[in-house]
């Protein structure tokens, strides 16, 4: 019996205690799908900011192409989501 009771050493409180840790760090990590949505929404809108200060050519076309990315990445955010 003392065997018994010496190499018992009750875990239960530390298994749950490390699974919702678990769990918790689980949630804070960004899924990939959501990383590239919200970097597309991120692109669309710099190339506008980068066409404002000087940096880029005032072009049509890299309106279109801001405007684009923006749109695509919205779309992505919102079906990735859930929300459509």
């Amino acid at each position: 019996m003392a065997t018994l009771t010496k190499t018992y050493q009750p875990g239960t409180q530390r298994m749950a205690l490390t699974w919702k840790l678990d769990e918790f760090i689980e949630k804070l990590i960004p899924r990939r799908c959501m990383l590239v949505s919200v970097g597309l929404i991120l692109a669309g809108m710099s190339i506008p900011a980068l066409m404002l200060i000087h940096l880029l050519p005032v072009t049509f076309f890299l309106g279109f192409v801001g405007f684009a990315l923006a749109a695509t990445g919205g779309i992505m955010a919102l079906t990735y989501c859930g929300e459509i």
